[in-house]
């Protein structure tokens, strides 16, 4: 009798079948940049967003990129929203009670949480908060006849074209993944050859192919809804980064002239003294010494309202770190905390509750769908479900004012267990058979009347040493 073939069995194979076959996503062309941030203009700006809007994002993510390096500002709020989400505790959930499901869980925490640098990992997946969208691959290998992920390896997002360029009615939020010329024969069975024929204007899909696609955990977060190259959180503050720019140029240029304007007068029967005076000016600027001849002449002019024009160098600068803080973290606060005022420290470690929720559920939903899911089915096949990725995002109690409604709450009567107590607030019962967990007995509190008698005591003795003095 013919043996009948598993189905689920075949399923497994095709998925896992070039697991371990890596995907030469990183190149040595990758440390280069075209820095489209300098001499940035209004027109160059609005030039790269609209070459984004057609797809070619490489250069809106450069100029992302030197944003972040170049804006200390921007880098240190978009730095606090990442590490809000990256220092969460992170818990793999089964999909039921079920045995089987225990045991595939508990698998895949021992795989998750044995990768290296994991917290590096989650950052480089959190990078489409900022950017819209983040590629890794996943560098699969094979031990003791099982597939396990060892290292999860981040791919620059400029390496990445949105649908096809010969083709307007394809999908505008695919990614594909643009090809170097003369790279195209790495990928030479790893994608069709139709589509490497096309790929260093089109590029390849990794989202299509199941074969690339469970090598990669592709996220993606967007600010608003729209096409993925416009709804970037970094987007709308291109123009901000623009205006603060122009802005620290001419306060530069402002702090060169504080002390004035410098007018050179020198002999017009003399010409040639005017190349040297100019040269002894623009010296000034720097290291306010000059050497100009006896019959030529500097004065410095200065205007009255100068003084106070440095206000708006400060004032716009102020708004625009404002704003960052206001569209990155949900507030200003944590941009620009004012010593001294009221909350003003507290929201300068925070950042809206809301935002770490959502960044943490793209997370979760990323690493669940792109990393969990291939290694069950690459280990045990197809599920009716899978295990998923589940980040603690609770707040913070405030212990002072938990216990001050715990404690009203038993005023009132209602009763609190001691199971309660413990799992708040985290406090371990002691353990009667251990003989070093004994129970601390505090000491008693003295009452207010206490100590003003042990003041009176004082006076009295005072009074007496001072009578007894006297008597002498």
């Amino acid at each position: 009798m013919k043996k009948k073939s598993n189905p689920t069995s075949k399923i497994k194979s095709k998925l896992s079948d070039q697991l371990t076959e890596r995907i030469p996503v990183v190149s040595i062309t990758d440390r280069f940049s075209d820095y489209p941030g300098r001499h940035l203009t209004p027109r160059r700006l609005a030039e790269i967003l609209e070459e984004a809007d057609s797809g070619y994002v490489h250069r809106q993510n450069e100029l992302f990129s030197e944003m972040l390096e170049k804006d200390a500002k921007l880098l240190a709020v978009f730095q606090a929203r990442k590490l809000s989400v990256i220092r969460r505790n992170r818990t793999v959930i089964p999909y039921s009670t079920a045995p089987k499901d225990l045991k595939i869980a508990e698998d895949v925490q021992i795989n998750f949480k044995g990768l290296r640098h994991l917290n590096f990992i989650i950052g480089n997946i959190a990078d489409c908060v900022p950017k819209a969208y983040s590629v890794n691959q996943i560098n699969w290998n094979q031990r003791d006849r099982k597939y396990m992920f060892d290292d999860i390896t981040f791919v620059d997002p400029k390496k990445f074209r949105l649908g096809k360029a010969t083709d307007l009615y394809s999908d505008p939020n695919e990614l594909r993944m643009l090809i170097d010329p003369n790279r195209i024969q790495y990928y030479k069975g790893i994608f069709s050859d139709e589509e490497l024929a096309n790929s260093p204007v089109d590029g390849v899909s990794i989202e299509n192919d199941p074969m690339v696609r469970q090598r990669f955990i592709i996220a993606h977060s967007n600010a608003m809804s729209g096409l993925v190259a416009r709804t970037a959180l970094m987007r709308p503050l291109t123009y901000l980064y623009l205006f603060k720019n122009y802005d620290i140029k001419w306060w530069l240029k402002f702090a060169e002239t504080l002390l004035g304007y410098r007018v050179g007068k020198y002999d017009t029967s003399q010409p040639d003294q005017k190349a040297l005076l100019i040269t002894a000016i623009q010296g000034l600027a720097e290291d306010s010494a000059a050497v100009i001849s006896k019959e030529s002449d500097i004065t410095f002019v200065q205007m009255a309202a100068q003084a106070a024009s440095h206000l708006v160098y400060g004032d716009l600068q102020k708004w625009v770190d404002d704003t960052y803080g206001q569209l990155v973290l949900g507030h200003t606060g944590s941009s620009q905390a004012t010593p001294g005022k009221l909350g003003g420290e507290d929201m300068a470690k925070e950042v809206k509750q809301e935002f770490v929720e959502a960044d943490a559920a793209v997370i979760d939903e990323a690493i669940s769908d792109d990393l969990f899911k291939p290694y069950v089915i690459a280990n045990y096949g197809p599920q009716d479900g899978y295990p998923y990725c589940q980040t603690d995002v609770s707040q913070a109690l405030d212990m002072l004012k938990e216990t001050n409604i715990d404690l009203n709450l038993q005023k009132m009567g209602f009763p609190l267990t001691l199971r309660y107590a413990k799992e708040k607030y985290g406090r371990p019962l002691p353990n009667p058979d251990d003989p070093e967990d004994k129970i601390l007995v505090p000491s008693p509190v003295a009452s207010p009347n206490s100590f003003q008698n042990q003041e009176n005591d004082k006076t009295v003795a005072a009074d007496g040493k001072k009578k007894l003095l006297t008597q002498r």
